[in-house]
């Protein structure tokens, strides 16, 4: 009985705490997210839209988003860098055919990250089920992702603590 009232208290500190985003500080370029672009552990998804198709691209940032869109930007830019993402290998094939795209963002989920002694990682569960259930041929990102471990949790592991 006291696990499942300290489970429902920390889900309730956690939801107040997932409120309280940032402000915006893109000054000079558009904010990729309307705004939000320091929203931290968030689900997040990229549109590439091009003439004829658009895919579509899940992810995850536990620190806040405009870190890891500056890593998708770089990949973007950075031919060395090209396999870093299946976002990035789609927009280099694009490029390499000299096919015009616009890339759209916006926030799929909130979630919480893995916390010591938790059974699991709701950010990680949460992309792994917006996968799961999305439309196969629209989307990029491969089935693997699905399998994959949590590494929200490495952070915690004892041996971390040399």
């Amino acid at each position: 009985m006291e696990d499942n009232i300290r489970r429902h208290n920390n889900k309730i500190l956690n939801e107040n705490a997932l409120d309280q985003t940032k402000p915006c500080n893109c000054e000079n370029s558009p904010c990729p997210l309307d705004g939000e672009c320091r929203a931290t552990s968030i689900v997040y998804e990229a549109t590439v839209k091009t003439d004829t198709e658009e895919k579509k691209y899940v992810g995850i940032c536990a620190p806040e988003f405009k870190l890891r869109y500056n890593n998708h930007t770089a990949s973007f830019k950075h031919k060395n860098k090209k396999n870093a993402t299946e976002l990035s290998k789609y927009v280099w094939i694009l490029k390499d055919k000299k096919i015009n795209y616009e890339i759209s963002w916006k926030i799929l989920a909130r979630c919480s990250t893995y916390k010591a002694g938790s059974r699991s990682c709701d950010l990680c569960l949460t992309e792994k089920f917006i996968i799961a259930t999305a439309e196969r041929k629209s989307l990029l990102n491969c089935r693997s992702e699905l399998v994959s471990k949590c590494r929200h949790k490495n952070k915690f592991l004892l041996c971390k603590w040399k």
